[in-house]
């Protein structure tokens, strides 16, 4: 197949695939200069206006001509055009441009086409090339060779480039990427930059993917991100429609920073089995700590796929900083997961070999080489450094295409810098006024930066900025062109990099104190402007250059916004960290200002520690919101946080929910506002419904509550509000409204992204479901619940899902299942967790007691005890029936009818108030079959005709059934068959109609309970 290449002077343009190639080498481009220059070569000779070029390459979006100016610059700057005696591009004044070269038609074989890249290994003579460092090495190229030949091969390979700052690490990534080409690997490369310290969650990786998204191969990336990594698709909302955003949002709810691991892994593994993928980790001492744990992850995996991980660190700044990187590395090198590539400086020998490609003169190549040696040690940046010094100094000159020495004195020794700072010191101080000045502010924007940035803090226009970089650019002094930078605002300028991150931060240290804090305001003021409404997308950016700035006020409204972006990516402990950097900061703010900002970080704080399951944390910061508030009469702020630690506790120490919850109860009697009372009252009576049972005050205290939130608009008043419902539904075992209530409260949990929330209302209808006989929609929804935990990695949220799938069995009398369902549920972690540990080893009791393993039962009651007795943590009073049903049960089965009497009589006891209907029934079901036990008929009767008078008034299924098997067998033990017959056919339709519930291909259907065979009793 041929491919159709437009050719002009040493150029060949590619437009299919987005290539532009001088010779052999590819000639990168921007975007939009690209298509410019694809609209001009196509019109060649004729006048193409500035209209015309907008509309076609800036189609739907609103921009000035000086964005078509910017990309004019990158163009020219890339085909070395100049703007008075053009070769390529004409200008025609006032009206646009004229492409003026000659263009041929080249036919290019696709085969052949494929290979074009790795010709560009070729070195040339261009100044650009000549810069470059390219000897020694080649252990270091052969262990990269040898570990991609395996990564090819199927086998992962993780290769960590280490050294100090200047010594070579990513000029050897560039010489191994040359060499691989030919290999047909794909690459994602990742930079992790510095910006003091500044480090944003997983932002290297979702800005490559982003990169390559909007690359030739961007649609079939974007199609694998959809099916495999949606997560990571979310971070990138720009590459999607309005449809398809609400479709992402919908598929991550729930999500964790686990699933965000295991989806990049899922992800570069699929990919790599169409081609070997590289992913590139460049300077890693500056990344975040979650892109280690993504580097972690996909070390780990054992299952074959060809990627290869070349990343890159400055070990003594991992030392100094303690970053994660280091004890990462050696834990992979340990267990055979990782090589090292540890870069020495060259040897004399290489440095001369350095000096006669550069000079192509052997005799000046010697004649250098041991005073260049002496000077750098071998330092690969400082040689380039230094040979580049001297040839600057006219030390080294060229006459009629031939190098030689020059000036004596620029070659003495004390001419020469000492070392690599004072090296760049003095290239630095070689540079013009204005371009120093230039190149200090930029310094201070980052490691990359772009002329739109730069112009904004340093009031002058795009194109004068733009126009002294690209001046640098040429004359290869301190900077690097990057392509293109587009602002949200629609404007665009060139993005540069600094030649070395040395560069960077020796011009940051010569900023004096007043104008480096001037500097970083203006540039906190230009990215703002720029950014407007999207300001929130480099939200860490802002905060760090208004914190250096002193401008506190804007520096801790982007920290608490950068938190809330970290909190997208599911990195509380990022977030948590931004919102400790603003508490820093509160002490500088005007002190009218400080009591409102130190409560309201606090509070995101306490928020952002429980998304990531750290309730002692988050529990200390509302102990300090409700001392600040107190310090400074903040009554409702105080009362607020009195009862979120309230609900908070319930995950920690139940001791403490109904004390704070009291207290929040009586400041709030303070506080003119009926309707707040009335929520606060109605949080401590559902505490206290929850936590010791039926109370009708209570009840109605919980019913104004809900009534009085009957209109709210706020998430967190509704959500309290259907929590409220919820709890009072369910113990008065109206099942339908319970679930009405579950469903609206699972509703607004999606939509704050609580999956645990989620997780408990679904919990808690399943049970409402269970009881009322709906085992279908209860397994359905179960299901769905327990695929996305598991999707998510939630443990404490799958544990709970799979403990209720484990009650549906027992209840249907499968109780191996039961048992396995709790044991595989339940682990140390899991437990910690009251709600989930009493469930859990209550239904494994239950289990295990259908079994008849007496002892394994007694284990998990006695566990519960220890725990409600010894750690004073009170069972929920949802769980409470099950759970003294359950005693009764064992008790029964173990012969101990009078511990199961009382056990029986508590059950009764303690669901008469409100009325429990379906386990009040089992309370006078479980007494009749005592009383059979022990010979009193009549008392067996009366219980019996108690416990149908319950199940009689309403739809009661699961009570039903038993109490229809027992008066039946209370009616054969007495003699009567006929009507134990009749009872037992209805209690013989109660379980078949709970099986018909069920999907008819449901494996729950051959259960003990519905498989026809009649009920297992239990003795």
């Amino acid at each position: 197949m041929k491919a159709r290449q437009l050719t002009f002077g040493e150029f060949r343009l590619d437009r299919a695939n987005a290539l532009l190639w001088r010779g052999t080498d590819r000639v990168l481009l921007a975007p939009k200069p690209f298509e410019v220059l694809c609209h001009l070569v196509e019109h060649a000779g004729e006048l193409v206006t500035k209209d015309h070029l907008l509309d076609a390459v800036w189609a739907g979006l609103h921009v000035s001509e000086s964005s078509l100016s910017v990309a004019m610059n990158t163009l020219r700057a890339a085909l070395s055009d100049d703007r008075q005696t053009p070769h390529y591009i004409e200008t025609v004044p006032r009206r646009g441009y004229r492409f003026i070269a000659p263009v041929g038609v080249a036919e290019t074989v696709a085969a052949e086409a494929a290979t074009l890249a790795a010709d560009s290994a070729v070195p040339d003579d261009t100044p650009e090339r000549r810069r470059v460092w390219r000897v020694g090495r080649a252990p270091a190229l052969d262990g990269i060779d040898r570990a991609l030949q395996k990564a090819v091969a199927g086998q992962r390979q993780i290769v960590f480039i280490t050294g100090e700052a200047g010594i070579g690490k990513t000029t050897l990534v560039q010489m191994a990427l040359e060499r691989m080409q030919q290999s047909r690997l794909a690459v994602l490369h990742c930079a992790c930059n510095e910006l003091f310290g500044t480090r944003e969650a997983l932002l290297p990786l979702i800005e490559a993917l982003h990169e390559r998204c909007r690359g030739p191969d961007g649609a079939d990336l974007l199609k694998s991100l959809r099916q495999l990594a949606p997560t990571w698709l979310a971070q990138m909302p720009g590459i999607l429609g309005e449809d398809d955003r609400a479709g992402v949002q919908q598929e991550i709810f729930g999500a964790t920073r686990e699933r965000m691991l295991l989806e990049f892994a899922d992800l570069m593994e699929s990919l790599s089995t169409q081609r070997p993928w590289t992913i590139i980790l460049e300077d890693l001492h500056w990344s975040d700590f979650a892109t280690v744990d993504v580097l972690s992850r996909l070390a780990r995996r054992d299952r074959r796929a060809a990627i290869l991980v070349l990343a890159t660190y400055r070990p003594m700044e991992v030392a100094v900083a303690g970053h994660p990187i280091r004890s990462v590395h050696e834990d992979l090198q340990i267990h055979g997961q990782s090589t090292e590539i540890a870069l020495d400086r060259l040897s004399q020998a290489e440095t001369e070999r350095y000096l006669l490609m550069r000079f192509d003169s052997p005799a000046l190549a010697r004649e250098l080489s041991e005073r260049i040696f002496a000077r750098t040690a071998g330092q690969p940046l400082f040689v380039v450094s230094l040979v580049d010094h001297l040839v600057a100094e006219g030390a080294i000159i060229e006459t009629a295409g031939q190098w030689r020495l020059g000036s004596v004195e620029a070659m003495s020794r004390e001419s020469l810098p000492r070392d690599l700072e004072g090296m760049i010191l003095r290239q630095i101080d070689h540079l013009g006024t204005e371009e120093r000045g230039l190149l200090e502010v930029a310094s201070a924007a980052g490691a990359e930066f772009s002329a739109l940035h730069v112009a904004g803090a340093q009031e002058r226009t795009v194109l004068e900025v733009e126009q002294l970089c690209e001046d640098l650019v040429k004359a290869g002094r301190v900077i690097a062109g990057a392509g293109m930078a587009e602002w949200p605002n629609g404007a665009v300028s060139g993005r540069y990099t600094f030649q070395h991150a040395l560069y960077q931060e020796i011009l940051y240290q010569r900023l004096a104190p007043a104008r480096r804090m001037n500097t970083h305001a203006r540039l906190g003021a230009s990215l703002e402007r720029g950014y407007d409404a999207k300001a929130q997308e480099v939200a860490a950016a802002l905060a760090l250059h208004f914190e250096l700035g002193r401008d506190f006020v804007k520096a801790i409204h982007y920290l608490a916004a950068a938190a809330e972006s970290s909190a997208r990516r599911f990195s509380s402990r990022d977030a948590a960290t931004y919102l400790t950097r603003a508490l820093g900061l509160v002490p500088l703010l005007p002190e009218s200002a400080q009591v409102g900002a130190r409560l309201k970080l606090l509070l995101q704080r306490a928020w952002a520690w429980r998304a990531g399951g750290d309730f002692v944390r988050s529990i200390a910061d509302l102990q300090a919101v409700v001392a600040h508030a107190a310090e400074n009469g903040l009554l409702r702020e105080e009362v607020n946080a009195l009862v979120d630690l309230s609900r908070f506790c319930l995950y920690v120490d139940r001791r403490q929910c109904l004390p704070y919850a009291d207290q929040a109860l009586a400041k709030s009697q303070a506080i003119d506002d009926p309707t707040f009372r009335a929520l606060v009252q109605g949080n401590a009576a559902n505490l206290r419904l929850m936590l010791c049972g039926w109370d009708k005050n209570d009840a109605e205290f919980c019913r104004r509550a809900a009534a009085s939130m009957a209109g709210a608009t706020d998430l967190s008043m509704r959500l309290r509000r259907c929590a409220l419902n919820m709890v009072l539904e369910y113990l008065e075992s109206n099942y339908q409204a319970c679930c009405t209530a579950t469903a609206e409260g699972k509703e607004l949990t999606r939509v704050v992204g609580d999956v645990y929330l989620y997780v408990l209302y679904n919990t808690v209808e399943a049970f409402a479901l269970l009881y009322s006989g709906q085992w279908g929609r209860l397994r359905s929804s179960v299901a769905a619940a327990l695929a996305m935990s598991e999707r998510n990695v939630n443990p404490q949220a799958s544990a709970l899902s799979q403990v209720t799938i484990g009650w549906l069995q027992a209840e249907a009398q499968d109780f191996e299942s039961a048992a396995r369902s709790g044991q595989n549920a339940l682990d140390a972690q899991v437990e910690a967790n009251p709600f989930t540990f009493f469930v859990g080893r209550t239904l494994l009791a239950r289990a295990h007691t259908g079994l008849g393993d007496l002892a394994s039962a007694r284990q998990h009651l006695d566990a519960i005890e220890r725990r409600m007795v010894l750690a004073h943590a009170p069972m929920e009073s949802l769980v409470v029936p099950q759970y003294l049903l359950c005693l009764c049960d064992y008790a029964i089965a173990a012969g101990d009818l009078e511990q199961a009497r009382n056990s029986a009589t508590r059950l009764r006891e303690a669901t008469r108030a409100a009325p429990d209907r379906p386990f009040l029934a089992l309370a006078h079901w479980a007494l009749a079959r005592i009383s059979s036990r022990t010979g009193d008929t009549k008392a067996a009767r009366h219980h019996l005709a108690q416990a149908h008078a319950i199940i009689r008034r309403a739809q009661l299924p699961l009570a039903a059934w038993r109490v229809y098997d027992a008066i039946a067998d209370f009616y054969a033990g007495v003699g009567e068959a006929a009507k134990a017959d009749r009872w037992r056919q209805r209690s013989n339709s109660v379980t078949f109609a709970l099986a018909a519930s069920l999907a008819p291909d449901d494996p729950l259907r051959s259960a003990p309970l519905l498989a026809g065979r009649g009920p297992v009793q239990m003795s």
